[in-house]
């Protein structure tokens, strides 16, 4: 995950790519949430909605991708006026994703391993479809 401030602008690029929430939202939906271990309740969810981002204690929607072969799932935003001095939009910044920053680390490290493993089944079961 990287953060990066321009102008009045913001911008998160997580390690998840689009597709992989794409694949994952079809075929594994539960693999793109965090569960509590007791009661298996989500706590923490990820996923996308092209021109739409938002960021809650709950969940992440990613609203865009980068735009290189990787398509990485980003979330970019305005900071508002009053946040002048560069410590008072990181401060903004920081406050925005503080609270889910340790559950997305943890699903860029589960979600791309659970799209290679959806990926590798889908690919066997294509692969064993016999066309006549």
């Amino acid at each position: 995950m990287k953060l990066t401030i321009t102008g009045d602008a913001y911008a998160l690029t997580s390690a998840i790519k689009v597709s992989d929430i794409a694949l994952l939202k079809k075929y594994n939906p539960d693999a793109l949430n965090i569960k509590e271990k007791d009661t298996n309740k989500t706590v923490f969810g990820v996923s996308y909605s092209e021109g739409k981002p938002n960021v809650a204690s709950f969940g992440v929607t990613f609203g865009g991708k980068t735009r290189d072969e990787n398509g990485y799932a980003t979330i970019t935003g305005t900071i508002p006026t009053g946040f002048a001095s560069a410590e008072a939009a990181k401060d903004f910044v920081a406050d925005t994703f503080g609270g889910v920053v340790a559950y997305l680390e943890q699903l860029e490290k589960s979600v791309p391993e659970a799209a290679k493993a959806v990926a590798d089944k889908r690919k066997k079961l294509v692969d064993g479809i016999t066309v006549a």
